[in-house]
């Protein structure tokens, strides 16, 4: 970066150079003609000499580098993405399973395991609250017909 921008500074102050010597020149003749020709040749140079000095190298260097940080910032985003969307399938279902157990009339706490496949899907439920056996049975009839979770996979606290 600090390459970057003493090129752009010299690149500017040649520019400057070149219009402060063609401005204090006379406003016609040969000489003004020539004078701005070489004027205009030493900007070409300067802008045009660091450029010469670039190895291709340093360029793939710094491109490998590019992609790596890209990379990594990419598997960054991916594993946040896939946390957060971990996090919404526990809570949806157990906001689901909740939902039932409160039209039965049941205080119920319900914790949600979830597999460690892409996309997460629920794998286990823990339940704590008393419940009669009538309620137990079709409640995880409702977990298992409906959110996939087999039966031996429910535990009850």
């Amino acid at each position: 970066m600090e390459g970057i921008k003493n090129y752009v500074l010299s690149v500017t102050a040649g520019a400057i150079l070149c219009g402060l010597v063609t401005s204090l020149s006379g406003r016609k003749g040969s000489q003004k003609a020539v004078l701005r020709l070489l004027t205009g040749a030493f900007l070409i140079v300067t802008v045009i000499a660091p450029l010469v000095e670039v190895k291709i190298r340093d360029l793939q260097d710094y491109f490998q580098d590019i992609t790596i940080q890209s990379e990594a910032a990419a598997a960054e985003g991916e594993n946040f993405a896939n946390a957060q969307m971990a996090d919404i399938i526990t809570q949806r279902t157990e906001a689901y399973i909740l939902d039932k157990a409160a039209s039965m009339s049941v205080a119920l706490q319900v914790e949600v395991t979830l597999s460690e496949e892409n996309p997460p899907v629920p794998r286990a439920v823990t339940l704590t609250g008393a419940l009669s056996p009538y309620q137990k049975s079709t409640l995880e009839d409702f977990i298992s017909g409906n959110l996939g979770i087999a039966k031996e996979e429910i535990t009850w606290k």
